[in-house]
């Protein structure tokens, strides 16, 4: 495999993958070009009418309620001026659904207790915040664990 940097005077930069086939490889090659331009940057959040600038990662989690969408991190709640379907295309893959109304960030779960329902609530590294996943997208969350944290 060769990697190939050309300079071109056009105005839209494009990254191209040229390859025989699709493998596991090159996928992954996709889904950490994605991963890098997607996690740059900050999103702009709010607190009434003040505007903040948080970087990606530090956020734990978005969930939806009441119409509105908020923005949790360690140290406070923000509103967001995006719907959650919208903040699925602009955040990193390490930020992944986990029931109708939240999505969170992976990195920073530390850990997932299930009740007997399949229900179940997430905590926070460094953080007293916590949340809660649904049944059904138990496995999701599970299998995004793995492929994130241990690159499985």
């Amino acid at each position: 495999m060769k990697i190939r940097i050309e300079i071109s005077e056009q105005n839209d930069d494009e990254i191209v993958i040229r390859c025989r086939q699709k493998t596991d490889k090159i996928s992954a090659i996709e889904t950490a070009i994605e991963n890098a331009l997607k996690s740059r940057g900050e999103l702009v959040l709010y607190i009434g009418s003040t505007e903040y600038y948080v970087q990606k990662s530090e956020i734990l989690f978005f969930e939806a309620s009441g119409g509105k969408v908020f923005a949790h991190t360690r140290d406070g709640m923000f509103t967001a001026q995006y719907k959650l379907f919208e903040l699925e295309d602009v955040m990193p893959s390490s930020f992944t659904r986990i029931s109708k109304s939240v999505i969170a960030n992976i990195n920073l779960i530390s850990s997932l207790r299930r009740e007997l329902t399949g229900n179940g609530e997430i905590t926070f590294k460094g953080s007293d915040k916590k949340t809660y996943f649904s049944r059904a997208y138990y496995k999701i969350l599970k299998d995004k664990i793995e492929e994130v944290r241990f690159g499985i």
